[in-house]
């Protein structure tokens, strides 16, 4: 019997789960939230993939003597305890910059939908009342407008290269930790000073990853800084953004729209104020599953598992520390 691995909720791309099995590897599924449910199954695991939002906590590390490797299902890892891992010897790896195209071209989805009131104008054509309303609907063009982009990371240089070619933007960008080199090759006119950016922005994009430092980084006084009929969209995670403050923001009128894939918790909880919005667009952390991407994502998260399992070092590492250390459960060639 072959190593066996474990998948926290199905794979997104079920061929995923097929090419584990061609490989010999004895795989289970753990179809639950409840990380009871997946503590049961960890014992011999080797390997865990883990699908977002789903968390791995210490207390599920701790159940699983024997795993070698953890893979995130796409590029976040928030929802891995990376240093609770790494004291563990376990290896946690994660699959960057897959979701560049995906995630940009959602991006650009969500901006167009809640600029143009998609979701009034969908209903409203089937109902047949949208021919008694089109006076003053307050659709508005992205050609030429000032864009904001908060992260320049895979998906925000992406994103900012689709608006200036695409739509003639002038983009700005904010992120302290980026190249400089990236940014001007993005052609994005980068600001150190983020209430200064938020000033000109038109639209505002917020793509960072989840820090400490982007942690609700667009909150009520980011949203305050924006000018008046502003638009506002998040493919990031949830935790980037105040969604209290946002809701307040575009019921005033200062903020004109927004567009949310990301949300914390997800799913939010069954009459949440914005969940009926009808100035704010929905989707379910869809941004980064094309099924090009998620065939891409799935084919690189089974090469890393069944790299690591073998005792090789996968590419796309978090804690490569966690291989060397004296704590390392790294197969060796007579383990």
């Amino acid at each position: 019997m072959g190593p066996k691995i474990v998948l926290w909720r199905p794979m997104y791309d079920p061929s995923g789960q097929q090419q584990l099995e061609a490989a010999g590897v004895n795989v289970t599924v753990v179809d639950s939230s409840d990380p009871h449910d997946l503590m049961a199954a960890l014992p011999d695991a080797k390997g865990l993939w883990v699908r977002y939002p789903e968390t791995v906590t210490p207390e599920i590390l701790d159940a699983a003597d024997d795993l070698v490797v953890v893979s995130t299902s796409g590029f976040g890892y928030d929802k891995i305890d990376i240093v609770a891992a790494t004291e563990r010897g376990v290896l946690v790896v994660n699959n960057q910059g897959f979701g560049r195209i995906p995630v940009s071209e959602h991006t650009l989805m969500l901006v167009l939908a809640t600029m143009k009131r998609l979701m009034w104008s969908d209903a409203a054509a089937r109902d047949g009342s949208g021919w008694d309303q089109r006076s003053g609907l307050g659709l508005y063009e992205l050609e030429g407008k000032t864009v904001g982009i908060i992260g320049l990371g895979w998906i925000g240089t992406e994103l900012a290269r689709k608006l200036r070619l695409a739509f003639r933007c002038r983009v700005l960008g904010y992120d302290p930790y980026v190249d400089p080199r990236l940014a001007a090759l993005a052609e994005v006119e980068r600001r150190s000073n983020l209430q200064e950016m938020l000033g000109e922005c038109e639209v505002l994009c917020v793509c960072p990853e989840l820090t400490e430092t982007s942690r609700a980084i667009v909150d009520a006084d980011a949203l305050a800084a924006l000018p008046k009929g502003s638009f506002v969209v998040n493919t990031s995670r949830g935790q980037t953004l105040d969604l209290d403050a946002l809701a307040d923001a575009v019921d005033s009128g200062h903020v004109a729209g927004a567009g949310l894939d990301v949300y914390e918790p997800e799913p939010l909880p069954a009459g949440h104020r914005i969940l009926n919005h009808p100035r704010i667009v929905l989707t379910p952390h869809t941004a980064g599953l094309s099924t090009e991407t998620t065939k891409r994502m799935t084919v690189n998260a089974v090469d890393q598992l069944l790299t690591a399992v073998r005792g090789d070092l996968p590419p796309f590492v978090l804690n490569p520390e966690s291989w060397e250390g004296p704590q390392s459960r790294r197969p060796r060639p007579n383990d």
